[in-house]
C-alpha cells in the first residue's frame, strides 16, 4: 500500500486534516462552556419562579425570561473568550518550507471558532443578532468582536467572516446576503488585511468584498459584484461586475439641484 502523501507538522506527527478535527472539537468544547454560561442563570430563574407559577401565562413569562437570559449569558461568555483570544496580525503569512504554521495563522483559526460560535447556533438569527446590536452588549461587541461601525443591519443578513477586521462608517447600507471576508488565501500564503468602508456607502446584495478593499464615502457597489483584494473604490463612484470595475462617477445628492436653484430667473 502506498504511503499517504500528507504533510505533517515537524515534531508533532499531526497532519493538517487531523489538526482541523482537533480544532473543531476544541470549538465544540468552547461552545459547550458558553452554553453552560447561559444555562446556569436561566436554570436559576426557572427554579426561583417555578413554585410561584400557577397559570399558563406565568409559565410563558418564565420560559421567555429563561430564553433571553440564556442568550445573554451565552453572549457574555463569548465576549470573555474574545477578550482572551489574540487577534491575528495583518499581513501575508506563509507556511514555512519545514511545514511549520506561523502563529498568525493559528490565531486566525482560533478567531474563526469565535465567529462560528457567534453565527452557527440555531438561536443566533432570532436572539444574538439583536442582542449584539443594542445596549448593553452592542457597544461591547462593536469594540471587541466587530464589525467596528455604528451602522446597523436588520439581523444577521450579511456574512462577516472576519468582523474584527472590518471598519465601516455611519449609515452604510448592506444588501441582503453580501459577504465580507478580510482574508485571502492563494499560492503566496494567507493574506489578512482590514476592509474599510466610508460613510453612506451602499453594498449591493450578494456582493463579495475581499481583503484589503477600501470603499469611499457615498460609493455604490452593485449587487452580485466581486471586489478583489486591495481594490480601492473612491468616494461617489459606482462599481459593478465580476471582477468589479468602475462604471461611472456619481453626483452628490442634491448638488445639481442646488446649483440650478441658485441661478437667477430668466427675464
Amino acid at each position: 500500500m502506498a504511503a499517504a502523501d500528507t504533510k505533517r507538522e515537524p515534531g508533532t506527527g499531526i497532519d493538517p486534516d487531523t489538526g482541523k478535527r482537533i480544532l473543531l472539537v476544541a470549538g465544540l468544547i468552547m461552545e459547550l462552556i458558553m452554553m453552560a454560561g447561559g444555562l446556569w442563570p436561566a436554570a436559576r430563574l426557572v427554579l426561583y419562579f417555578a413554585p410561584r407559577a400557577t397559570t399558563a401565562w406565568h409559565w410563558t413569562l418564565i420560559i421567555l425570561g429563561a430564553i433571553l437570559i440564556f442568550n445573554f449569558g451565552y453572549l457574555v461568555a463569548l465576549l470573555l473568550f474574545r477578550l482572551i483570544t489574540p487577534y491575528p496580525r495583518e499581513g501575508l503569512h506563509t507556511i514555512g518550507a519545514d511545514g511549520k504554521v506561523p502563529p498568525a495563522i493559528r490565531q486566525f483559526m482560533y478567531n474563526m471558532l469565535l465567529v462560528k460560535a457567534r453565527m452557527d447556533p440555531p438561536w443566533a438569527a432570532m436572539f444574538s443578532s439583536v442582542l449584539t446590536r443594542v445596549p448593553p452588549l452592542g457597544p461591547l461587541f462593536a469594540r471587541f468582536f466587530g464589525p467596528h461601525t455604528t451602522s446597523i443591519t436588520l439581523g444577521d443578513t450579511i456574512e462577516l467572516i472576519d468582523p474584527h477586521m472590518v471598519e465601516a462608517g455611519k449609515n452604510v447600507q448592506f444588501g441582503f446576503g453580501c459577504t465580507i471576508v478580510a482574508h485571502h488565501y492563494d499560492n503566496r500564503g494567507l493574506l489578512i488585511k482590514k476592509i474599510k468602508i466610508g460613510d453612506h456607502a451602499l453594498i449591493g446584495g450578494k456582493t463579495l468584498i475581499m481583503a484589503g478593499v477600501e470603499i469611499g464615502h457615498h460609493a455604490i457597489v452593485a449587487a452580485r459584484s466581486v471586489v478583489h483584494p486591495d481594490t480601492k473604490i473612491g468616494a461617489y463612484e459606482y462599481w459593478a461586475g465580476t471582477p468589479a470595475k468602475k462604471i461611472k462617477d456619481l453626483q452628490p445628492d442634491g448638488q445639481v439641484e442646488r446649483r440650478e436653484a441658485a441661478k437667477p430667473a430668466a427675464r
